[in-house]
Formats: structure tokens, C-alpha cells, sequence
């Protein structure tokens, strides 16, 4: 089905995997073979593995896919701990191991494996095609002009990526033939290097075909998309040249047309997609572009893809790994009782990253809004014929079940060894209710299934839920039998509240409880892929496609674009594509999670009609009338933008707009890889992570008024929900540091090594 070039040398080896790019075999390699036209060829393929560097292993993950507002290191491992606390021995510059900085050392450059990856490697590859390519003659140079836009993409991207990370870089133009004469290489302004890549996109523009056969080719609306971007980027920071430090360093220049040329470019790609489906060019059902069955790759496909990095089933073209966040987000769902073992169905539970709490809540309405069921793996089956291990019941689940929740048809549980959870069957669910809706215990606990549920509340005045004789149960104490239809619990006087007890073992899971706890969690399912390591290995690396850019990121682009313009209306029409398509459609199916075990959907809190609350649960009246965006988000005190968690920091109703897009983004693009570096570049990273996440923000910050950090009614000390931040997050820490490595290898012009202090100027502020 799919073609690969093979690997090739160039100082620095490295590989390649494109599912345009054919085989060729070259027997003797030399620098000569790169000022040939076929060479040239050969280069721009294998230059394509940098956009693989997000999703191949730790590296990019690390740095781009966590440390947001809503996407957090989860606590399996102590290394995660350090990284989601801010703590300095994972942020540091001299951290080793598997800490950031040395992650930050893989991005400037490495070679593993015998592959070179990361962004210098990169460049060098580059410089060498656009060296190579001026000495061709002009038709040659017409031959390849598109491949010459091609590489001026990979080389923007590349300082792209550097840039969001440690801000000021070197910016090297020109290839290195053998070892350079020193190691000087003094960093260039974000403004310097903003103006390069920008003016190389805008003859990348230029060059590149507007569609192309070859899945995975770069083309003119890649190029046009990311360049708005830059303008977007460059027009937001534009007025901090005197700003606090950590948003001075974000300062690329102040040109008066960037929103303009952003709004330009963003236009000419929704022109040209628009087009190719009935929802603005945006795939129909969210839920299609991470369809995952057995022996499809239709995904990759999509319409509303922009540009992927290309992966293989064979694994033979796919570098080290592979497509590694088909691992890194997985849930351990092994070690709860649920009959559910490691298959390929939910993954290789790695337990690296997950949403924080914000990360679930700015799901504003579930009932109507698809993305959040269609995004979050909330609900397993059984995998395990033999029902080995699973949950039993014991009596007070037993009594509960028969008395209240047992249909007509089904035979009494029994106390017993056998498991309750049952092959094929439900075996896992999460719930992720807001605090003013708790859930029974007693109902949680007593499902054929096991319950992971946010908030629940014990038994009324805590003393138990039953009354007995002989040490045997015989009925219910007043008030304690909850109506099964509703076990949502208004009124919680005398009962104690509880945040994320396991309904396995009654275990509390999440935040700082434990290592071997912080691996329950709601994880994304955009990742799963069945078809890894060939189908057969449960450890294999993923083959699916990741997308570098969506169609639907450049309507939220030119969305801020146009409100930065002051046209709020175009802003709000260009949202609004996105929500239409959020959306659930007559003819979807809601699922049984949501209309039967959602407590907003339960208590009438978030709407659902009647008729579509009766399985299979099918959507009769298409939702977006009741999700579509009105403005009225980001007017101050409107119930609509309560619900929106803005930090109470921002105070205008511009400011708010702002954070709205980035939430809008966040709930359309969560575990994509962009969520760090758009906040990131849009200078409010800080503010959201304060107060925001949990486990990051410091001891200072308990949330917002709407949206506080969790406090219940049983946890102690300085372990679980005590209602503060847990961490140590600094401004400084929007940027990494430059490894200590790193910098002793630099000298000066004349070779010598570099002095302590320049060491010290070089290195980021903070570190």
C-alpha cells in the first residue's frame, strides 16, 4: 500500500518514512550525490523526519505534549512527579536522566540508533539542499523549486520548534563541511529569526503546489497555514519589548501588518479546504478522525488534514519507535479488578500524561458537545474470556443490587469469589462530575462494574448505610436507600465528601496519593490504535499518521485574527464551524455513559430530550443550537462565561476573548501537541497553569472562584485534595533551559571555551 525510502547518510545519519516516498537504493554515498538532482530528491525525503519528532518517543512529548492548563505529567513514575511539580531537579540545567533538560538536548540534536533528529541536525540537511540547489542550472531549478519549498518549510519549522522552547537561538544559514574551526554560535533574537522564517515561508508559498498526489507532501496550504501562524504569533507579542521578562523574551518585532498578512494567509487556506465537505472543509464526525479498526488507516486520509507526519504498519521506515503517544497517554486500567488485561484495544497503559481536572471541566456541556465523549476513553469492556481477578461482589454491594438496581430478568448477586464484572460486558467507567453533584457511594460501588467516579459522598451522618441483626443485613437506615434513577446527592449535610475514590478497593486515586494510584485517570483515545506492532504485539509502536495541522486550528487562527481586528461577528462565524461540527448530528448515538451515568445529564443540569434518553440513544435534533457561541462567553458575569474559568487576572472583555479562543482550542485539540506552545506564544501560559493545574501551580494559588482546586473531607496533611497548589511554577519556567552540556561545549570566535559568565548570559533567565 504504502512506499519508503531507504536510509541515507549525511553527517549526521537519518531516516525517513513518508507514505509518499518511494525506495531507492544508493550503493556509494557521497557529498557529491547531494548536487545532483536525484540527490536533492533523496535529501528533502529524508529531511521530513523532523516532523516526526512530536510524536516519536519521550522527547517531544515531554516538551510539547505537557505543562499546559490542561495537559499534566501523570505521577507513575517519580521522574513525572518532578517534571508536573516544576521541581529544579527536573528543570534544571545540569537534570539527567529522564528529566526535561536532557529532552531539551535531543531537540538541539542527537543521534541514536543510528539516526540523527532534532532541529541543528536538521538545519545542517537544510542548508546543504539550499547550497546544493543554487549551483543547479535554472531548469533544474524550476524542476525542483517545489522541493525547495519544501526545505525552506522543514528549516522554519525546525527553528520553530527550538524557539518555543528556549526562545533566542542560534540561526545558521549555511552547511558545515567536516568539523567547524570553533563552536561559537551566539544566540539571534526571536525577532531576527521570526523574520527569516517568515520571509523563507512566503517564497515557500510561492513555490509549492496547492494540492499533491503524494500523501504527506508539503503544500501551499501547509506553508500558508503555518505562516499565519507565525504573523499571529509575532502580532501578539508585538507590545512586549518592555514587558515582565518571561513575556519580553516572547518579543519578535512590531510590524503593523501582521494581523493583516495573518488573516491573509488563513483565508487562503480555508478558501482553498473549504470546500471539501459539508462542514467547511472539516471532517463531518469528530469522532472520524481518530477512527481506529482493525486494518484502517483511512485517518490519515482526511480531508481536513493539512500536513502529517507519516507513519508505516511494517515499522521498517519508522526511525526508532515509531508513533509513541499511542503509549504515552494510556490509563493503567491492568490494575484495577476489571477483567480488562493489556490488550491491543486500550493500549499499553505507559500512564505518562492525562487532563487535569480543567482539562475535563472546560467541556463545558457534554450532553450537546461530542468532543468530550468522542475525545476521552471514559468507558471499558471486558477483554478477558476467563474473567480472571475481576471484582466480586460482597454483601452491601449485593443487597444494594438486588434490592435496587437488578433488572426484572437477571438472577440475584451472591457474595461470593466469582467476579461481578462479566466478558463483553462493562467493566470500567469514568466519571467526572463537578462538586455540586456528587454521587452516592453506595450506588457507585454497587454497579456490575467498577465506577471511577471524581466526586461521591458517604453515607448520611456516617453512620453506615444499613441496619442489622446478627451481623447480617436486614434493611436500610432512614434516608440511606438513594433512588437508583437519581443518585446525584443535593443535599450533602452530614455526609463526608470524597475526591476520586476508586470503586475497585476504595482506593484514593489521582493527584499526590501514590505512584501506584496515579495511573487511573481519564485518558484521550485519539491515540489507541489497534493496528500497532502489525496487530499482533500489545507493545508495538504505532502506524497512524499525526497530524501536524488541522483545517480546523486555521479557522480558530484567523478567529483571533479577526477579534484582535475588532470583528467580533466574523470571529464568533468562524468558532462557530468548529461547533457545528461539534455538534451531535440527527442519526449519531449519544452513549449509555452520558445519558445514563452523567449527573449534569441526570439531573436535568445539561439537556437532553426526552425521546434521545431512550436506548440506543439516538440524536433525533441536531445539538448545535445549544452549544453555538454568542459572544455572551466572554461577557463578564453571564453564566456562559463563568463556566469558561477565566483566571481572575484577566479583567477585559478583549482579555477574556482571548482566553476563550485558547479554550476553544484546548477543547478541540487537547493531547495534540499544541496546547503548550499556543499558550505559550500567546503569553498566557502562565496565568492558566497558576491557576489551573493542581499539581503545578505553587501553594499560592487555589483555583479560581468557579472552578477552586479540589478540597474534600478526607484527605490530611499535605496529601490529596487539600485545596491547594502542589507545586513550584514559576514565570521563568514558560521557558526551558539550555542544558549545562549544551553550553560547555560552546567556545569562543577563537575556539577557546566559553567564560562562566558568558555561560550565565547564554542561559535562560530563572535557571
Amino acid at each position: 500500500m504504502k512506499k519508503y525510502i531507504a536510509i541515507f547518510a549525511l553527517i549526521f545519519s537519518f531516516s525517513s518514512c513518508e507514505d509518499y516516498l518511494e525506495e531507492k537504493t544508493v550503493n556509494t554515498l557521497t557529498q557529491d550525490f547531494y548536487k545532483s538532482a536525484d540527490g536533492l530528491e533523496s535529501l528533502v525525503k529524508g529531511s521530513y523526519q523532523i516532523l516526526r519528532f512530536k510524536p516519536d518517543y519521550n522527547q517531544g512529548h515531554y516538551l510539547f505534549g505537557a505543562c499546559s492548563d490542561v495537559e499534566v505529567f501523570i505521577w507513575s513514575l517519580a521522574d513525572r512527579i518532578a517534571m508536573g511539580t516544576y521541581a529544579i531537579d527536573a528543570w534544571g540545567p545540569a537534570a539527567t536522566g529522564t528529566r526535561m533538560t536532557p529532552n531539551v538536548s535531543s531537540l538541539i540534536g542527537s543521534t541514536s540508533g543510528g539516526v540523527s533528529e532534532g532541529v541543528y541536525p536538521e538545519v545542517s540537511r537544510c542548508n546543504i539542499f539550499l547550497e546544493n540547489y543554487a549551483a543547479l542550472d535554472a531548469a533544474t531549478q524550476t524542476k525542483l523549486a517545489a522541493r525547495k519549498g519544501e526545505i525552506l518549510f522543514l528549516r522554519s519549522y525546525s527553528y520553530y520548534l527550538i524557539t518555543n522552547v528556549v526562545g533566542d537561538a542560534p540561526l545558521i544559514l549555511q552547511s558545515f563541511k567536516g568539523i567547524p574551526d570553533n563552536f561559537s554560535f551566539p544566540k539571534a533574537s526571536l525577532e531576527t529569526i521570526y523574520k527569516q522564517i517568515i520571509g523563507d515561508l512566503r517564497k515557500a508559498v510561492d513555490v509549492l503546489p496547492a494540492t499533491s498526489s503524494e500523501l504527506g507532501r508539503i503544500t501551499k496550504p501547509a506553508a500558508a497555514h503555518f505562516l499565519a501562524k507565525l504573523y499571529l504569533h509575532r502580532a501578539q507579542a508585538a507590545n512586549w519589548a518592555g514587558a515582565d521578562t518571561h513575556l519580553k523574551m516572547l518579543y519578535k518585532g512590531n510590524v503593523s501588518t501582521d494581523l493583516d498578512s495573518a488573516k491573509f494567509y488563513s483565508t487562503m487556506v480555508i478558501d482553498q479546504m473549504k470546500g471539501n465537505t459539508a462542514y467547511a472543509g472539516l471532517e463531518p464526525d469528530f469522532a472520524t478522525l481518530w477512527k481506529n479498526a482493525t486494518g484502517d488507516y483511512t485517518r490519515d486520509k482526511s480531508k481536513e488534514i493539512i500536513l502529517s507526519a507519516q507513519y508505516e504498519p511494517t515499522q521498517t521506515y519508522n526511525g526508532r519507535y515509531g508513533n509513541t503517544l499511542v503509549h504515552l497517554y494510556n490509563s493503567n486500567h491492568t490494575s484495577l479488578r476489571a477483567c480488562t488485561p493489556r490488550t491491543l484495544d486500550y493500549g499499553r497503559p505507559y500512564a505518562t500524561a492525562g487532563p487535569s481536572d480543567w482539562g475535563l471541566d472546560m467541556y463545558t456541556d457534554r450532553a450537546n458537545d461530542s468532543r468530550y465523549y468522542k475525545t476521552f476513553l471514559t468507558d471499558y469492556i471486558a477483554t478477558d474470556a476467563k474473567e480472571a481477578g475481576g471484582k466480586p461482589w460482597d454483601a452491601a454491594s449485593v443487597y444494594y443490587f438486588n434490592q435496587k438496581l437488578k433488572p426484572a430478568t437477571d438472577a440475584n448477586a451472591v457474595v461470593g469469589t466469582v467476579s461481578k464484572i462479566k466478558y463483553q460486558k462493562r467493566s470500567i467507567v469514568y466519571i467526572e462530575n463537578s462538586k455540586d453533584q456528587p454521587l452516592d457511594s453506595l450506588w457507585v460501588v454497587s454497579q456490575p462494574y467498577i465506577m471511577m467516579v471524581r466526586w461521591m459522598v458517604g453515607s448520611p451522618n456516617g453512620s453506615g448505610y444499613f441496619t442489622k441483626s446478627g451481623g447480617k443485613i436486614t434493611g436500610f437506615k432512614p434516608d440511606a436507600a438513594i433512588d437508583p434513577a437519581n443518585p446525584v446527592v443535593t443535599n450533602i449535610s452530614g455526609r463526608k465528601l470524597m475526591y476520586r475514590i476508586s470503586g475497585d478497593k476504595g482506593e484514593a486515586f489521582g493527584l499526590d496519593r501514590g505512584l501506584a494510584v496515579s495511573q487511573w485517570y481519564v485518558g484521550p483515545k485519539k491515540w489507541l490504535d489497534i493496528n500497532r506492532g502489525k496487530g499482533t504485539d500489545v507493545n508495538g509502536a504505532g502506524a497512524i499518521d499525526f497530524p501536524v495541522f488541522r483545517l480546523a486550528e486555521t479557522y480558530l487562527i484567523r478567529a483571533e485574527v479577526l477579534g484582535r481586528q475588532g470583528n467580533f461577528v466574523g470571529a464568533i462565524a468562524d468558532m462557530n464551524v468548529l461547533r457545528k461540527r461539534a455538534a451531535f448530528h440527527s442519526g449519531e448515538k449519544r452513549t449509555d455513559a452520558l445519558v445514563t451515568l452523567e449527573p449534569a445529564v441526570i439531573t436535568g443540569k445539561l439537556s437532553i430530550p426526552a425521546g434521545e434518553k431512550v436506548a440506543p440513544y439516538t440524536v433525533a435534533t441536531d445539538s448545535y443550537a445549544k452549544i453555538a457561541i454568542d459572544g455572551t462567553e466572554w461577557q463578564s458575569g453571564t453564566p456562559k462565561a463563568k463556566m469558561e474559568n477565566y483566571p481572575p487576572t484577566v479583567s477585559s472583555e478583549f482579555d477574556r476573548f482571548i482566553h476563550f479562543v485558547y479554550n476553544e482550542k484546548a477543547r478541540e485539540f487537547i493531547f495534540e501537541m499544541t496546547s503548550w506552545e499556543d499558550l505559550h506564544n500567546a503569553g498566557i501560559l502562565y496565568d492558566r497553569v497558576y491557576y489551573r493545574d493542581n499539581m503545578g501551580a505553587p501553594a499560592t494559588s487555589t483555583g479560581t472562584i468557579d472552578f477552586p482546586f479540589p478540597l474534600d473531607q478526607i484527605s490530611t496533611g499535605n496529601i490529596g485534595a487539600r485545596g491547594i497548589g502542589k507545586g513550584q511554577f514559576q514565570k521563568y519556567h514558560t521557558f526551558k533551559a539550555w542544558p549545562l552540556s549544551f553550553l560547555e561545549l560552546l567556545t569562543d570566535e577563537n575556539g577557546s571555551p566559553m567564560a562562566a559568565e558568558a555561560k550565565a548570559a547564554y542561559q535562560n533567565p530563572g535557571y
